[in-house]
């Protein structure tokens, strides 16, 4: 599920912030694929 949302972040299908508040549980995993995608910049801060 993690990298599932976090590809919909990747497309600009979801926000970042609206994901992680909706979804904490997954925070970490998400931020994994996005930093290991070469899309850390997409973290910010919630």
């Amino acid at each position: 599920m993690a990298v599932f949302m976090a590809k919909r972040i990747i497309s600009g299908k979801n926000n970042y912030t609206e994901v992680v508040s909706a979804r904490p549980d997954l925070k970490a995993a998400i931020d994994e694929y996005l930093i290991a995608e070469g899309h850390g910049d997409l973290i910010v801060a919630a």
